[in-house]
């Protein structure tokens, strides 16, 4: 469980707090609306999809169930085109086919008077309390030469659905009639057969198709009769334009003016008990337009579904995000807190670090003048420098430990140490060497090593006197001749405990000058991963005529700050100059 003082958070967790919410709080928002915006199109579109899938289906059932209603038609039609004179024979067949067929109420065969009989000739199939009847409708009784269901294929001389009738005296419902004409060899018109669809059989077959109570399935004429409509008391006897009027919807009496004219869409319609989406869809077959009416609450129910969803997720992950903002705080307040203390050790540690390097890191006597720098590439270096004088003697030296940071800083102090304590011994470069060899052989543990170069300079005679282990060769000026004396390698102190340093004497003109550093000047990079190397500071050296030893220095140091302008200081720089007289 979380403890009381977790929550507590101080000025700076706040602000941390606020900045972190400000700024992931907002764009979680924002991301979370893009996502669902672009989830829910996705989603729009399927259910878009769904809905015309399920228009597209009912008509495709209306289609076939008018389709199969009419196809007989056609084949008494041809029945009688191969052999009119005998054109009774396909009574039986119409017969057998209204009594087969649950989706026809009856079928007629209507001849032109004059061709095939000199009268006018009607025998009509329908049924009647389980049973199949036929009656013969004849004029004046039934003037079916006068019908809209005769009259006009007999003009056309093409099949056609009639628009829904009450068939007086022949069926005596609301029926819609499919003419078939019937055409001999030469196309001459001699009738048509019938096949009456009962639009209530044809309604009932419709409104199983809307799936869904909430959907509303309409079947209009081109003359806005509503052949079906899930409302009973608007079914088979009023337009959809009543209908429209009746739910006082403009925007459905738009649609109805489209459907009539044989236009499809999609329409939003608002009732009282919520907002529908309409979808027409015309059938070329019959001059009809199916429409489904559905609510949007059920069409996007799995819309409105996600929306909620990503609401949770979204207040969730706020409050989580608080929670972790907590969380983070209160740790990067320990962080914090350690780094801090971290840094003030190192500060620290820098401060004793400094405190072993030469109090005075410019010295001039009569004889001679020195100048070191030491400065650390963190906030505490292995490198080092130090010198000593004892009467017309000057020892100087320059080390550099392996590694960075805290345990080079340790090795480095404790190899100073133990140079001092030598050099207090013994002024010779060798004893110093060999005496911290063994010592810090037995001592070092971690591998590390130090490179050293120990100088001493005899201001009498201007002997200068040196022992190198694995340190960089240092340069001298030696009255204008730039070189340096080092020819024999030895390896770093602490990598072979029973080694033996040797020393090595040169004799210096007046007015020598020399340079010993550590391998962070040679080896500085700049931006490009060049190094610096050790001819910049021999050219130096060439021209140094009435420079101090101070400012060969500085000259050096900013040379290689030029040098690296633009990259990160990679090593500690350790310089130290040494003149046998003092320069004017």
């Amino acid at each position: 469980m979380l403890s009381k003082s977790f929550f507590k958070i101080n000025n700076i967790q706040k602000r941390i707090v606020f900045y972190i919410v400000a700024i992931t709080v907002p764009m979680f928002i924002v991301s979370l609306y893009l996502i669902q915006d672009f989830v829910s199109e996705r989603l729009e579109k399927s259910e878009y999809r769904q809905a015309q899938l399920l228009n597209l289906n009912t008509l495709k059932e209306i289609e076939r169930f008018i389709g199969r209603t009419g196809s007989f038609t056609e084949k008494a039609a041809y029945m009688i085109t191969a052999n009119p004179e005998h054109f009774e024979k396909v009574l039986p067949y119409l017969k057998e086919h209204v009594k087969k067929d649950s989706s026809v109420f009856g079928s007629a065969l209507a001849l032109e008077p004059g061709i095939l009989t000199s009268e006018p000739y009607c025998e009509y199939f329908y049924k009647r309390n389980g049973k199949i009847k036929q009656t013969s409708l004849l004029p004046p009784e039934y003037d079916y030469l006068h019908k809209s269901w005769y009259a006009d294929v007999k003009k056309s001389k093409t099949p056609v659905w009639s628009e829904p009738y009450f068939d007086k005296g022949g069926g005596n419902i609301y029926m819609s009639t499919f003419s078939y004409p019937v055409k001999d060899l030469n196309n001459r018109f001699l009738g048509i057969v019938t096949a009456d669809v009962a639009l209530n059989t044809l309604s009932k077959a419709i409104q199983k198709l809307a799936g869904d109570k909430s959907n509303r399935v309409f079947l209009v004429s081109k003359q806005g009769f509503l052949l079906s409509s899930y409302d009973s008391t608007f079914n088979l006897k009023k337009t959809i334009f009543d209908y429209a009027g009746f739910l006082r919807s403009d925007e459905l009496k738009k649609a109805g003016s489209d459907m009539v004219r044989g236009v499809s869409g999609v329409y939003k319609i608002n009732l009282k008990d919520g907002n529908y989406t309409l979808y027409t869809m015309f059938i070329p077959e019959t001059s009809w337009t199916i429409g489904i009416l559905m609510k949007n609450s059920v069409l996007f129910e799995p819309l409105n579904k996600l929306k909620k969803k990503l609401l949770f997720i979204m207040l969730a992950d706020i409050l989580l995000i608080l929670v972790m903002v907590l969380i983070v705080s209160n740790r990067l307040k320990k962080n914090v807190a350690r780094e801090e203390k971290i840094k003030n050790e190192f500060i620290l540690a820098s401060r004793i670090q400094q405190q072993f390097l030469p109090e005075k890191s410019d010295v001039t006597t009569n004889n001679f003048s020195l100048s070191g720098v030491m400065k650390p590439a963190k906030e505490v270096g292995g490198d080092f420098y130090g010198y000593k004088i004892i009467e017309d003697k000057i020892m100087f030296y320059v080390g550099d430990v392996s590694g960075k940071g805290v345990p080079a800083s340790l090795f480095m102090m404790a190899s100073q140490m133990l140079i001092e304590d030598a050099i207090d011994e013994q002024f010779d470069p060798a004893y110093v060497l060999n005496k911290v060899n063994r010592k810090l052989s037995k001592i070092s543990t971690t591998g590390m090593f130090a490179t050293m170069i120990i100088g001493m300079l005899n201001l009498k005679n201007n002997e200068f006197t040196f022992s190198v282990a694995g340190h960089p060769p240092f340069i001298i000026n030696s009255n204008g001749a730039v070189f340096s004396p080092v020819t024999r390698f030895a390896p770093p102190v602490a990598t072979f405990g029973d080694f033996n340093y040797q020393n090595s004497s040169i004799i210096l003109e007046n007015n020598s000058t020399i340079i010993a550093f550590s391998d962070g000047v040679s080896e500085a990079e700049n931006s490009k991963k060049e190094l610096f190397g050790t001819e910049p500071v021999a050219r130096i050296l060439q021209d140094i005529s009435g420079l101090t030893v101070s400012e060969i220095k500085e000259r050096l140091l900013r040379n290689i700050q030029q040098f690296t302008a633009g990259a990160e200081q990679n090593d500690d720089i350790t310089i130290v100059v040494v003149s046998s007289s003092v320069m004017l």
